[in-house]
């Protein structure tokens, strides 16, 4: 078991997306992800299931046809299979926790 203050591992990088992986175990991983203004994560696919907390900013999600704004405080579910990805077109930095498990 362990606890992590968020906060303190928010590492933005200029050269796109970053990727803090703060637990991984046999079925699952947890992944915070740091995006500046005008940075994305492309659409893509693969096993597991995936939740994406949205702890700061805003961003779209890819691979829907309305892409669909999610913010500070809501959740996205993304079930295995289904095409996925973020888009920060905001003014602040988007900050969110992945928790991917299975495959």
């Amino acid at each position: 078991m362990s606890v992590v203050d968020y906060t303190e591992k928010i590492a933005y990088s200029k050269t796109g997306p970053n990727k803090v992986v703060l637990s991984e175990t046999t079925h699952a991983r947890s992944t915070l992800w740091c995006l500046l203004p005008g940075q994305h994560i492309h659409a893509h696919v693969h096993g597991g299931d995936h939740i994406w907390v949205v702890f700061e900013g805003e961003g779209h999600l890819l691979g829907l046809a309305d892409e669909p704004l999610v913010k500070a405080g809501e959740t996205a579910f993304l079930p295995s299979g289904q095409a996925h990805g973020i888009d920060n077109r905001g003014q602040h930095g988007l900050v969110f926790l992945s928790i991917s498990a299975g495959a």
